[in-house]
């Protein structure tokens, strides 16, 4: 069953979060706590972003939910600040969140550096792992290249700041521009005119004064440094660069938790000296584990039965049919299909009877007839084996009995 949540997030550049909580979110929430089979309503004020989580009862159709948040949404668009973007929204899915986090740090490499030993390294060999949906990268620090202008040099060449914005704009680029056709294939011409190192920048082309180029590096000053960060990850107090691994749906957790670890170990071989990567969180750990638990609990159940079945009705005979009806009515036979046993049980008391309705839902039709269970002690109400009736109660099948519950 798919969670009954749905997010919207809803961009509001350059506003500040008090900003974004007056003039956003609070009209939105407004606006979505009228929809039908809204349980709450909760919202987040950012820099420059608002976030909303709606929660409906059970039993919401999510899409038709999707689509009356989006209607709502749309409907108070007119009286929202123009400089705000179209809102997104979608249905939360389990998928969306990590089953693996991975902490990359280093003793002697620098944040940037791990940064770009993560992405696009590590997170090509993760996503190529069958189940894996998507690898996202936090904590990171990108490598940004700064022009800085000297206004003396711009004035003495007679260069203004946006004919410095406008040679950057046009000459640091990579693009199509056009193919050759053979006689048996066809190939495509690319510009490479992408700039890759300060170097580069500072031979690019400004203007021309007088018949003298002028360059760059003429009028200004070309650093490689990192861009502001805004995100943090830190391991055992280390700035780290975090790695987020999410499985796509109808995947198994375990399995795909596995082939990561696996995938895991044998980048950590090839990592620098002094650099690790380490296992932060693993659900496939919390997946066995629950497994585990279910196992342990339904053995408890069947030797309670047993034992409760034991002592109340005081019979070896009906304290073995009990412990091998468990088992035999936990085995599904993969070449029945589902079907639905309906009837009612008559359960008779002297003169006295009473009909008690019934619905089965069974995935072996053998179990109606070969697995009922026999009570053997008088006065204890019993079933019947292989359609045979008994002392004090027989399965009768009507044609439409009525319901009362399901299993």
């Amino acid at each position: 069953m798919a969670p009954p949540y749905v997010t919207v997030g809803i961009p509001y550049p350059g506003a500040s979060p008090d900003v974004v909580e007056k003039q956003v979110l609070k009209p939105v929430e407004d606006q979505i706590s009228a929809i039908n089979g809204v349980k709450q309503v909760m919202g987040q004020a950012y820099d420059g972003y608002a976030s909303v989580l709606i929660e409906f009862y059970f039993g919401k159709d999510l899409n038709v939910a999707t689509q009356e948040a989006r209607d709502a949404i749309s409907s108070i668009r007119s009286d929202l600040p123009d400089e705000m973007k179209e809102p997104v929204i979608k249905k939360f899915n389990d998928t969306d969140r990590p089953i693996v986090s991975l902490a990359l740090s280093s003793a002697v490499l620098s944040p940037a550096e791990l940064t770009r030993l993560a992405d696009p390294d590590i997170t090509r060999q993760l996503r190529a792992i069958p189940g894996v949906a998507d690898v996202e990268v936090f904590g990171n620090v990108d490598r940004e290249l700064t022009v800085e202008v000297n206004p003396t040099a711009l004035q003495a060449a007679g260069v203004s700041v946006a004919q410095v914005v406008a040679a950057l704009q046009a000459q640091n680029l990579s693009a199509p521009v056009g193919r050759v056709i053979g006689t048996l294939n066809e190939r495509s011409i690319r510009l490479k005119g992408r700039l890759e190192t300060p170097d580069d920048f500072k031979q690019l082309v400004v203007a021309e004064r007088g018949g003298r180029v002028i360059r760059l590096g003429d009028v200004a000053d070309v650093k490689d440094g990192t861009a502001e960060a805004r995100t943090m990850a830190l391991y055992d107090g280390t700035q780290a660069v975090g790695i987020d691994v999410k499985k796509a749906q109808g995947y198994s957790t375990t399995d795909v938790a596995a082939r990561i670890l696996v995938q895991v170990a044998k980048i950590q071989k090839t990592l620098p000296a002094g650099t690790t990567m380490r296992v932060v969180k693993n659900s496939g750990v919390r997946v066995t584990a629950a497994v585990h638990n279910v196992e342990e609990a339904l053995l408890e159940g069947a030797l309670l039965t047993v034992l409760v079945v034991f002592l109340f009705l005081n019979s070896w005979r009906s304290t073995v049919i009990t412990g091998l009806a468990l088992p035999v009515s936990v085995v599904v036979d993969p070449a029945a299909p589902e079907r639905d046993v309906t009837g009612f049980v008559v359960l008779k008391l002297g003169e006295q009877s009473r009909h008690i309705p019934f619905w089965l839902r069974v995935a072996s039709p053998r179990l109606p007839s070969e697995a009922a269970i026999a009570l053997g002690r008088p006065g204890i109400y019993r079933g019947t084996t292989a359609g045979k009736p008994s002392r004090v109660s027989s399965y009768r099948y009507p044609e439409n009995p009525p319901i009362l519950a399901g299993a």
